[in-house]
């Protein structure tokens, strides 16, 4: 652990630290061009290398010798680590962190933007800071190096400080999530409490549930988030006595749960191999097997304990402990020799006998894993990412700008467009990335077929440390109204505020009544309003109320639409946290994945579908980037495992599809609309969706567009799994029930809006059917109308 520190202190971090001062020095009081401070370090390291050796040499000192050796070879190894700053100097388009320079490299390494987590001695979650420390970052500037940016820390007091600090994070409600861990809902969390929550949760949870899923079975592919949680993520066994009483019987489980590609069962035979080689490794080898040993405990705890993982992760975190599986996997290779000394030695076994025995029985373990994993893990026929990617692509005008939130809404764009070149019209704009300088300078330049995005405020009052947070304020009392563009130049121009306890702001915002002026003419001359939209509005009311501030990444939006509202379709993604539609959801037209800015005001549905439901449906659009530009993952016509990371985005679609539908109904478009729900279920078919509520929302569409045999159809094939459901979860013992209770009210819900579609299909007899089918489990269950027209 020592030797990993050192390395990542001084090599890691300490060479890119070397490098930037020198470089300052060099370029700021010498005059140099940028980079030359790397003289200064190849000089320093060649010139400590040969005195190394020589005095190693010189005295006859070999283990000198091989130590300075030995990490010549780990910094010239390093060096690799130039491709990041000279591939960032070609300025590509995707340029993450833009690391041009030692300056931008040394925090990239250092994974900065991230924060940091205290490993020794730190603040608990609820920890008041006392103060603020503030540290320089340099950027270029002209020809020089200026202070462009700080990096900013609370500071604490001593005593709000505890020894191996494993519950510090306050963000995203994980305060609540700690003390759900440790069971304590009130008082400060002491050091003994931090030892239950890294024993529970982050070896518990994060690590021996992972060593399991690799060496005992996965229940399934959800993510698991609770180790009380019954029906997610956790391990199992195959073996229905032991585990029966940790995930519940499996004895009524439906047959799409048994056939779930994730569900993996390995019978512990791999992990009792492991126990078996580690035991005989360290009989037979006791120092080999310390370092093996070392190596284990390095790569497997030795990483829970740096990365210090709170709760709730947005994604599993498995493969960061692939060291630690890969060690143990050795010692199952160990089981052989293991299993040939027994029979041959205690069994009496002849050579040849033993050897194949011992082979066989070893072979089991990866026969079992191959045979189990290979459904959910191989990825050939797998288009699912690509093809989501490209119908987010394809639900946007040519020109677009649409702006995106996450990690799984913004790469595979990124891979569509420079991989495959598919739209490469399109401006992505990520929002988790717009609140940073460097990413709205990249903005600013054309990539691909995609022109550069204007903007109102310069990128230099954008910079670095400068207007990242903006507050409301207003001197005079009064409130005047301003269009958007003269209050991004306002903002834009230097008008500092005092700040308590900090650097001034650089501007304020003086009013909360802003405007956006529609240029209708430019508009229909740019092809973005239809002359037929007679109820467009001359101007759209931007409701900036509620706020107390805007922050980096709000004026970079505003900005964005301000410059481009009338010469470029700007689009939000479906998938966008609603909050960053800055109060235009109203203004708002689904296109198919994506919202488009329009100067319409509509009454949108935002109960029934959340943000998807923002604004009105240009249903006829809509229904043709369905129908003729989607792709479907490949899903419509093989069985293949729906993976978790992207079953989100699948679901985008389905919500998409079902209102799209609904509101050719609502039209009179009963032809589309049925059309529409054949090609819903043709792309996500029962053997690789099985039937729940989108499909019974859907199946709502066949009997309001009048086609009362195909609904009737789908409704007693849902009805069907939802029984299967919730006999499953009827035959838990109550405490396991409690943890599939939301897979009970899920299929209790569905099974409502089924008994609602007869009841609009006026279908007696299939009423009746269901009421028999439902009654043992929801006795005198109220009938539910389908989604409120």
């Amino acid at each position: 652990m020592i030797f990993i520190a050192a390395i990542q202190y001084f090599i890691i971090a300490g060479i890119p630290r070397l490098w930037a001062t020198f470089d300052q020095f060099m370029v700021n009081s010498l005059g140099m061009p940028f980079h030359s401070g790397l003289i200064l370090v190849f000089l320093l390291f060649g010139g400590v290398l040969w005195y190394g050796l020589r005095y190693a040499r010189r005295t006859g000192n070999g283990l000198l010798q091989r130590l300075v050796v030995a990490v010549g070879v780990i910094v010239i190894a390093y060096t690799s680590f130039g491709m990041v700053v000279i591939r960032a100097n070609t300025n590509p388009p995707i340029n993450m962190n833009d690391p041009s320079d030692a300056m931008r490299l040394l925090p990239y390494l250092n994974r900065e933007q991230y924060g940091e987590r205290p490993l020794l001695r730190g603040p608990g979650f609820d920890a008041k800071p006392v103060g603020l420390k503030t540290e320089p970052r340099y950027g270029r500037v002209g020809d020089r190096y200026e202070i462009v940016d700080e990096k900013m820390d609370y500071e604490y007091a001593p005593g709000s400080k505890t020894l191996f600090p494993r519950m510090g994070d306050y963000s995203q409600g994980r305060p609540e999530l700690y003390r759900r861990w440790i069971d304590k809902t009130s008082g400060d969390p002491t050091f003994l409490d931090n030892i239950e929550f890294f024993w529970k949760y982050q070896i518990g949870w994060m690590y021996w549930r992972y060593f399991m899923w690799n060496f005992s079975g996965r229940q399934n592919g959800e993510q698991g988030f609770y180790a009380w949680d019954p029906s997610s993520g956790n391990w199992i066994t195959g073996i229905e006595a032991i585990d029966s009483g940790r995930v519940g019987s499996t004895k009524e489980m439906p047959e799409f749960l048994k056939n779930n590609q994730a569900r993996n069962t390995y019978f512990m035979i791999p992990f009792l191999l492991g126990l078996l080689g580690l035991f005989f490794h360290y009989q037979r080898r006791p120092r080999d097997f310390a370092a093996l040993m070392i190596m284990f405990i390095i790569t497997g705890i030795g990483i829970i304990v740096y990365s210090n993982q709170p709760p709730n992760e947005p994604r599993e975190r498995d493969y960061v402990l692939v060291g630690s599986i890969f060690t143990f996997a050795i010692w199952i290779g160990l089981a052989v020799p293991a299993l040939y000394d027994l029979f041959s030695t205690r069994l009496r076994l002849p050579g040849v006998g033993a050897g194949g025995v011992a082979t066989v029985l070893a072979l089991s373990a990866p026969a079992l894993m191959v045979t189990q994993n290979w459904d959910d893990h191989s990825r050939a026929k797998h288009y699912g990412s690509r093809d989501y990617a490209s119908n987010f692509l394809n639900s946007c005008a040519p020109n677009a700008i649409i702006f995106t939130y996450g990690d799984n809404d913004t790469y595979p764009l990124w891979y569509c467009q420079e991989v495959e070149g598919i739209r490469t019209d399109v401006r992505v704009v990520n929002l988790s990335l717009i609140a940073v300088d460097w990413y709205i300078a990249q903005l600013r330049r054309k990539v691909n077929d995609s022109a550069p995005i204007e903007m109102v405020i310069p990128q230099e009052q954008m910079r670095g440390f400068k207007r990242v947070q903006v507050p409301f304020y207003n001197p005079s009392g009064q409130e005047p109204e301003m269009t958007l563009t003269q209050l991004l130049k306002f903002i834009g121009e230097d008008h500092p505020v005092p700040a308590q306890g900090g650097r001034d702001f650089d501007s304020y915002v003086p009013t909360t009544r802003v405007t956006i002026p529609v240029n209708k003419q430019a508009m229909i001359a740019n092809g973005l309003l239809s002359p037929a939209d007679t109820n467009a509005v001359d101007t759209i009311r931007l409701d900036l109320g509620g706020r107390s501030y805007l922050i980096k990444d709000d004026i970079a939006i505003l900005n964005i639409i301000a410059a481009n509202m009338d010469k470029r379709p700007i689009y939000w993604a479906v998938t966008t946290r609603e909050e960053k539609l800055l109060g235009l959801g109203d203004y708002m037209q689904l296109e198919g994945l994506a919202l488009r800015l329009i100067p319409v005001q509509s009454r949108s549905d935002g109960g029934s579908f959340g943000i998807i439901g923002s604004g009105r449906v240009a249903t006829d659009i809509a229904y043709k980037n369905i129908m003729e530009k989607w792709r479907w993952g490949n899903f419509d016509k093989e069985r293949l495992y729906v993976n978790r990371s992207y079953m989100p985005s699948l679901q985008t679609m389905r919500v998409a599809t079902i209102r799209i539908a609904r509101n050719l109904v609502f039209e009179g478009k009963n032809d589309k609309a049925e059309a529409l729900a054949d090609r819903y279920f043709e792309a996500f078919p029962d053997f690789n969706f099985p039937y729940d509520q989108f499909s019974a929302y859907m199946t709502d569409i066949y009997a309001r567009a009048g086609n009362k045999e195909k609904a009737a159809e789908k409704v007693r094939a849902i009805a069907k799994t939802q029984v299967e459901i919730m006999r499953f979860v009827k035959s838990q013992t109550p405490d396991f029930q409690k943890g599939y209770e939301q897979d009970f009210r899920f299929a209790a819900s569905t099974a409502q809006t089924l008994l609602g579609i007869a009841q609009y299909l006026q279908d007696s007899a299939l009423r009746e059917e269901l009421e028999k089918q439902f009654e043992q489990y929801l006795p005198g269950m109220p009938s539910a109308p389908p989604l409120p027209n």
